[in-house]
């Protein structure tokens, strides 16, 4: 849409031609990358292990606890708007509700191609949450092993 891909967004001009509104876009853009490479961590050596070649901190372990604090609060703000956001786009778009849709002014196919493009981010919190369970049994505490009783005694 900002690079002038006819999208069928009625807002396109605005956002293109709106300093604010493209540094709004582009934000959501950063937040979602930042986002992906934060999930990203959760199944890779380096969400464990800051890696060696940053500067100042490389090689630290990374708190057990910040990954999950972070992540799941992440993950109750994901399944709030994405799925506020779904149920609201389905009531508009079925005629049940009143509302605005980033559809306004797109036909049918149009409508189609953005529904099925941003299906999959329907299953982003689910995926998150296993991604955490795994994490946190991966970095769970290993309790040291007791010694067995003495049978002598």
């Amino acid at each position: 849409m900002l690079a002038g891909a006819p999208t069928g967004f009625a807002g396109t001009e605005t956002y293109r031609q709106s300093s604010s509104a493209l540094l709004y876009v582009l934000g959501l853009d950063v937040i979602q990358v930042c986002g992906a490479i934060a999930c990203l961590g959760l199944v890779r050596p380096w969400g464990e292990r800051v890696p060696a070649w940053v500067p100042g901190i490389g090689g630290r372990e990374i708190p057990r606890l910040l990954p999950l604090i972070v992540g799941g609060v992440g993950n109750l703000i994901l399944y709030r708007v994405i799925w506020r956001l779904a149920i609201h786009f389905t009531l508009v778009w079925t005629g049940v509700e009143q509302g605005w849709t980033p559809t306004d002014g797109m036909n049918a196919t149009q409508t189609t191609v953005i529904a099925l493009c941003y299906a999959p981010m329907l299953a982003w919190p689910a995926a998150l949450s296993i991604a955490l369970v795994g994490y946190a049994l991966r970095r769970r505490r290993r309790l040291p092993a007791h010694p067995a009783p003495d049978a002598g005694a």
